[in-house]
């Protein structure tokens, strides 16, 4: 009674949650390296893959599944018990004896066991069927790791594709937001001295209204990329671990995607794709799993053959011998199985049969993206060249507007409309250019291709920026790394 009243849990407390979330923030932060200098790329990838906790937890499962691993590689081995009692009663076991045949008493009351008596001994079990199911589970463990290496491959991707996405925009933000900040001061200034002008009464209402929705327009789309950009920087900020309020200054780059990358044919990287890709892997991991249920419901249907084996003490000081060994050998088959293991078997069939048409489905969607994802980096390239032609238009357009403003032959609303047309077309083209690096990024992620290598040691970040540099320079400027496809293995004859 005393235990079921203690099962209802008790809720966690207000000042438990403030507490915990205190603790949470400041583990975040805990062990993280200051940014001594500007960000590059590489240290900005360096940095998410290291104190990323979803790519810390991706590799807190690879080990839980190899220690898992290991556990069922235990079950192999045969049960060795150590087993010890103590018995203790408070009269004789006494007990008659009576004659089969007459139904006589052949004994008066007597007995052969103390009162209290103390035994003990090993005990050696092994079986033929457990040791094969065990067998064959340590093996789907084994497959089990693999699989979370396959997903850590994946995270790892996710994660350098949303750096280097957040990177280059707070690298735009880095250009754009100090040539923001005084085109939106000059039209917040404009806009309160035309309602002030409305106010008094000294113009016309009806101009003076279209200027001011004119004005009003402006100042909203300039504060919308002035939001967006500190956006941009706080996302980047979050990713690489660095407070937000944190001073944070951006490396130069020099890449240059103006001109389309040879990524190669469709068909190749289609090759490529189903060859690398880390979901396909793990359905193929998973088809082996389901594999090896068949041969497990195989098994159960073979009857249980085991060997028992034990060595025994007993303090009864009645026993002749106190201390014996035995041996014995048993061997049963569960008739049940008749019915039940061939359905078993074909249910587990069944399963295989199906995982491997999960997989020929995925194929066929890996196909599709990386199409999809192909002919989505040629129209960004395309868009990436519109853009800066348009931006070459504007520039020459504010050069002119400029030059009139300085001569008093244009307006204020006029001349700020055109550096607000030429900071639009400006962030137009910096927003097609990372699309283009987006999509080229996205194009090698659907190919499967690993932008940093799965197997990185993140516990030195200094080696790991150094490791992470190397595999980054290649696919940053466009080229696609070389991937070697190993012919099938021959089919037995």
């Amino acid at each position: 009674m005393l235990m079921g009243c203690s099962i209802k849990p008790d809720p966690i407390t207000q000042a438990e949650h403030a507490d915990r979330a205190q603790k949470d923030y400041a583990k975040i932060y805990e062990g993280v390296a200051p940014v001594d200098g500007p960000i590059s790329l590489t240290d900005a990838v360096a940095r998410a893959l290291k104190y990323n906790y979803e790519a810390r937890l991706a590799q807190e499962q690879i080990t839980l599944q190899e220690r898992q691993m290991d556990v069922a590689m235990g079950a192999l081995l045969p049960r060795l018990a150590l087993n010890a009692g103590y018995t203790a009663r408070s009269n004789d076991p006494a007990a008659q004896s009576i004659n089969e045949r007459t139904r006589q008493v052949s004994l008066d009351y007597a007995f052969s066991e103390e009162q209290r008596h103390v035994t003990a001994g090993p005990e050696f079990t092994w079986t033929v069927l457990d040791a094969g199911l065990s067998f064959y589970q340590a093996r789907q463990q084994g497959y089990q790791s693999l699989v979370a290496l396959e997903r850590r491959r994946k995270i790892i991707g996710d994660i350098v594709r949303k750096v280097q996405d957040s990177c280059w925009r707070a690298a735009v933000a880095r250009e754009i937001l100090p040539r923001l900040k005084p085109v939106l001061a000059r039209a917040e200034r404009v806009l309160n001295a035309s309602r002030e002008t409305a106010r008094r009464r000294l113009a016309p209402d009806m101009p003076m209204l279209e200027f001011q929705r004119e004005m009003t327009d402006i100042v909203g789309k300039l504060r919308h990329i002035d939001g967006d950009l500190n956006g941009s920087l706080a996302q980047l900020a979050t990713l690489i671990s660095v407070p937000t309020n944190a001073p944070l200054t951006l490396a130069a780059s020099d890449v240059d995607l103006t001109n389309p990358v040879k990524v190669g044919d469709t068909h190749r990287l289609e090759e490529i794709g189903l060859f690398l890709r880390p979901e396909l892997r793990e359905e193929a991991y998973k088809e082996r799993i389901d594999r090896q249920d068949v041969y497990k419901e195989i098994l159960k249907m073979m009857p249980g053959f085991g060997i028992l084996a034990n060595f025994n003490y007993d303090s009864n000081r009645y026993l002749y011998n106190n201390t014996w060994g035995s041996v014995g050998v048993q061997a049963g088959f569960n008739v049940a199985n008749i019915i039940r293991g061939p359905r078993a078997i074909a249910a587990a069939k069944e399963a295989l049969e199906v995982s491997k048409a999960r997989r020929m489905a995925l194929s066929v969607a890996v196909l599709s993206q990386i199409n999809l994802s192909y002919e989505l980096y040629i129209s960004a390239i395309e868009d990436m060249r519109t853009s800066r032609d348009v931006l070459a238009v504007e520039r020459k357009m504010g050069a002119v507007s400029r030059n009139a403003s300085a001569a008093d032959s244009l307006s204020d609303s006029e001349n700020i409309r055109h550096e607000l047309e030429e900071i639009v077309a400006e962030l137009n083209h910096y927003h097609n250019v990372i699309q283009a690096r987006y999509a080229l990024v996205n194009l090698y992620i659907s190919c499967g291709v690993d932008l940093v290598s799965p197997t990185v040691e993140l516990d030195d970040l200094g080696k790991l920026t150094q490791q992470i540099g190397d595999t980054v320079a290649p696919w940053v400027n466009g080229k696609l790394p070389e991937v070697e496809i190993p012919a099938p293995p021959a089919e037995p004859s």
